[in-house]
């Protein structure tokens, strides 16, 4: 999974201040459940045979769906968002006029609009629905999409299958796990997590780097 930090901070509605990020790894975005993989390999829908590497775009921090791509424009004006609708490129499609060149695109990608779940309203249990597709239970941690796929497909050559960088989600407010490991699956398959940013000069002297727990530096 990698993670892109960006420049200038943001305030969470709980009041703490993080980081953008853009966070990228594996499958299952938006909650593509293994049971859901297997069933459209017997459709014949995903080939066995080519392996393809994913990338996961997470937002934190990011403008809300009612700014962006679910503006909801016939709710009530405390519910939609403050943006107007604009035509895409495709027919019946609508998102936020501050897009008007991926309204350009729209043939390109797909929306869904129906993605909720109803555990209580804070970041971690959005953390953990969307990279995991559970909620943290009875102290059992589910594991990370891109750890499953580490046990299932394992690694290309000397390349590690499951990258996390520059370092983990820190605390979002409701102190729980925002599920980027492998959980139950155990630590050897969990990400390769790169704490430093490569964008950094600084990294270029030193780059600490941890996996499965244990950390070691590269000079």
């Amino acid at each position: 999974m990698i993670r892109l930090d960006a420049d200038k901070p943001v305030h969470f509605c709980d009041g703490l201040t993080r980081r953008d990020f853009l966070h990228a790894g594996s499958l299952g975005v938006l909650g593509l459940t293994l049971p859901d993989m297997f069933a459209l390999k017997a459709l014949g829908a995903v080939d066995p045979g080519k392996d393809v590497n994913c990338i996961m775009l997470m937002l934190v921090g990011a403008p809300s769906q009612l700014d962006t791509w679910d503006m909801k424009p016939e709710a009530p004006a405390e519910i939609r968002g403050p943006y107007k609708p604009i035509p895409t490129n495709v027919a019946g499609i609508q998102i936020s006029e501050i897009f008007p060149r991926m309204a350009k695109h729209a043939d390109k990608y797909a929306l869904v609009r129906s993605v909720y779940h109803t555990a209580a309203a804070v970041h971690d249990t959005g953390h953990q629905m969307m990279q995991t597709g559970w909620l943290f239970q009875g102290g059992i941690e589910y594991p990370n999409i891109g750890c499953v796929l580490s046990k299932l497909k394992g690694p290309k050559g000397d390349v590690p299958p499951h990258v996390l960088m520059p370092h983990p989600i820190g605390n979002t407010g409701g102190n729980m796990p925002h599920d980027q490991t492998a959980g139950y699956l155990g630590k050897t398959y969990d990400p390769f997590v790169l704490n430093a940013d490569p964008s950094s000069r600084d990294s270029a002297e030193f780059v600490p780097f941890e996996l499965c727990g244990s950390s070691f530096g590269q000079g």
